[in-house]
């Protein structure tokens, strides 16, 4: 058994979405993994990105102090039309924030609970897409920094979804859709001053995941409330871990808690 920081599992574009994680030290390949027996039992601590240890965050992931001062739980972050460095208008740290946002951002359509908007730094790429569950994806605009791809995202969310459907992502494949008519269809309710940065380009990434077992009635398992989660793993999609009983586990969103990690084979003993 080994114990360490959870943290979001590292994704790789190939047949199927190649899953690894990092745990003490260790790269650990999770596709492996399905079928076996998986614990995960938290400590009972938490530790900010800034190291300070605690029993729990204040809010979405931070201590309190860096949910009111860090530019990483700004405003900006979740609404990024509401982006200012490329004015040189500072927010909570000008320089940070000139580094992050004035950069190239892509906006995209993707299909992972239907068709949804979304955008994603140009260093992201296709890892957006495979942390979101996406099955399909294309580009749609390509814009010289975050606040630009926020005004897109906003004029198109009113014809489309700007958050993933978490449980209907996980219930199965969605239909496939016709994304390029769909960029054509949406392309029109662009601003009309950032329609030169639409990406002429047609091609759909196509993505599959490790799942033998998709749950027919989703049940979401939380340390807080389930401190030690045991069972026979059936798939990885997104972020989410798929176990027996259908019960489905967020990685991402349980970074930064301590816990201790082992994997059995089912009728055999430890693997570590």
């Amino acid at each position: 058994m080994l114990r360490d920081t959870l943290k979001r599992m590292v994704t790789d574009l190939q047949d199927v979405v190649q899953y690894t994680l990092d745990i003490n030290g260790k790269t650990h390949s999770m596709n492996n993994y399905i079928g076996k027996k998986v614990k995960i039992s938290w400590s009972g601590v938490v530790v900010c990105g800034c190291g300070k240890k605690m029993d729990s965050f204040y809010r979405a992931g931070f201590c309190y102090k860096c949910f009111w001062e860090s530019p990483l739980a700004s405003q900006s972050i979740f609404k990024p039309e509401l982006c200012t460095a490329h004015l040189g208008i500072e927010e909570r740290n000008l320089e940070w924030e000139k580094e992050f946002q004035i950069a190239p951002h892509y906006v995209y359509l993707a299909n992972s609970s239907g068709i949804k908007v979304g955008i994603t730094r140009g260093s992201q790429g296709v890892v957006r897409w495979m942390d979101q569950g996406a099955s399909q994806a294309i580009l749609l605009a390509e814009v010289p920094n975050r606040r630009f791809s926020g005004d897109i995202e906003v004029s198109l969310k009113r014809f489309v979804a700007d958050v993933t459907n978490w449980r209907k992502m996980l219930s199965g494949n969605p239909d496939s859709v016709d994304l390029v008519a769909m960029k054509e269809e949406l392309s029109v309710h662009v601003p009309e001053e950032l329609k030169q940065y639409i990406l002429p380009d047609t091609k759909v990434t196509e993505i599959r995941y490790p799942v033998t077992q998709y749950p027919s009635k989703i049940k979401s398992v939380k340390l807080e409330r389930t401190p030690i989660l045991e069972g026979t793993l059936l798939g990885i999609k997104g972020q989410y871990l798929l176990f027996d009983g259908d019960r489905v586990f967020n990685i991402r969103s349980h970074e930064g808690f301590i816990s201790e990690f082992s994997v059995q084979e089912i009728a055999q003993g430890t693997l570590f």
